[in-house]
């Protein structure tokens, strides 16, 4: 072992050069690649990298989006009321909004029973859609504890007093990637709905520094935004652990849940559960893994949150320094894949072996460990390094 330390050293210290170069990249990428991740826009080849693991992972016959039995999904898009629709005070007809009269039949059980541990009401009661049952519904949700309904930027709420009920349910996505994939935490010094029910259940927060240069959450750096593997999703049918074809994942409220009181009592369906209302039909969003519903994409935010998802795993990012230093080293001493062998075959087919496969297989390994990894920054760097050693090593031969 003291004899391999000693070459260690020795190897070091004859390519001080190369080896310094290839730790300050290294700290660059690390650096970079945390300021970048607290944006809420997605990084080039995040979606599509999240796809490929995706198939991959179903391929090993892996299940994807198991909904535990402490989340009640509640399916709102059959629920629905017509009510009168205005424009510059002029009648035009009518409009269809999810049926307020029965949000507050539920919220009203709920609020007597108050047994759940959470719900998310994902209906959004926008200004000038107005009913008859709005005073008693939203003075419910105003004095129910445990409870987040959303709002949205450039949108106002039919009263004032539902906002201090409400967070943020906006995301971004970008012209080249209209899938979405990460979730940003604050926007502009506003929580979002997921940071909202992190803060009500744990008591713990995202606080920015330094105008958001980095974040901390009691203490711990963390990121502001998160790569979203969505470990719960809404279905049709879901595969349940013997194999076997389940019912939808979700139930609806009118159907399933209010029309049964009499027989299994609303009461006793919400009991210790964290409960999620939207529409799951009409309110659909592209992912990595096909449409899901606004409802579900916000919540895994949340989950994410409580998992931890959103702090720096510290042996995780050394692995990464570690793997960099070395692709780092491997590129400036002027190595390709290809010049590894001498057996002219195999090199042809190393030839095709890029930077970008060896971090997809990276990003591949970290997801079957719950772990999101992003490709651009790091491939980037290295593609420039791999392009710049190229022309070097042309431009030095042509001089000999």
């Amino acid at each position: 072992m003291k004899a391999l330390w000693t070459i260690i050293k020795t190897w070091i210290r004859q390519r001080r050069r190369l080896v310094t170069l290839s730790v300050l990249t290294s700290t660059v990428i690390i650096i970079f690649t945390y300021v970048m991740g607290n944006s809420g826009y997605p990084l080039p080849g995040e979606t599509g990298a999240l796809k490929q693991i995706t198939d991959y992972k179903k391929f090993l016959g892996m299940q994807i989006g198991n909904v535990p039995d402490s989340i009640l999904f509640i399916n709102v898009c059959y629920d629905k009321m017509l009510i009168p629709y205005e424009e510059n005070e002029v009648p035009v007809g009518n409009m269809v909004i999810t049926d307020r009269e029965k949000l507050l039949q539920f919220l009203t059980i709920a609020k007597k029973a108050n047994n759940y541990r959470y719900i998310f009401m994902d209906v959004f009661f926008e200004e000038g859609m107005e009913t008859e049952y709005d005073s008693a519904l939203f003075h419910t949700i105003t004095s129910m504890d445990r409870i987040v309904i959303p709002k949205h930027k450039g949108s106002n709420m039919c009263d004032s007093m539902l906002y201090q009920k409400a967070s943020n349910a906006d995301y971004a996505t970008t012209w080249q990637a209209l899938t979405f994939s990460r979730y940003q935490y604050i926007h502009d010094e506003d929580p979002s709905v997921a940071l909202k029910i992190y803060q009500d259940r744990f008591g713990s927060d995202i606080v920015k520094h330094m105008g958001g240069l980095w974040y901390t959450d009691q203490g711990r750096l963390c990121q502001n935004s998160a790569t979203l593997l969505l470990p719960i999703r809404i279905t049709g049918s879901l595969l349940d652990e013997e194999g076997q074809a389940r019912e939808r994942n979700y139930i609806y409220l009118s159907a399933d849940l209010l029309d049964l009181d009499e027989v299994m009592p609303v009461s006793e369906q919400i009991e210790d559960k964290l409960i999620v209302i939207g529409d799951f039909n009409s309110d659909v969003h592209s992912t990595f893994l096909g449409s899901q519903p606004g409802s579900s994409i916000l919540f895994n935010g949340y989950i994410a949150l409580s998992q931890g998802a959103h702090l720096v795993n510290w042996p995780y990012m050394a692995i990464l320094f570690v793997i960099y230093i070395i692709i780092g080293l491997f590129y400036l001493s002027g190595h390709s894949f290809s010049s590894m062998v001498m057996n002219p075959w195999l090199s042809i087919v190393l030839s095709f072996l890029s930077t970008a496969t060896v971090f997809l297989v990276i990003a591949l390994v970290a997801s079957w460990y719950d772990l999101a990894f992003n490709m651009w920054v790091p491939t980037t760097v290295y593609s420039l390094y791999d392009t710049f050693m190229q022309k070097y090593n042309i431009y030095k031969n042509k001089s000999k």
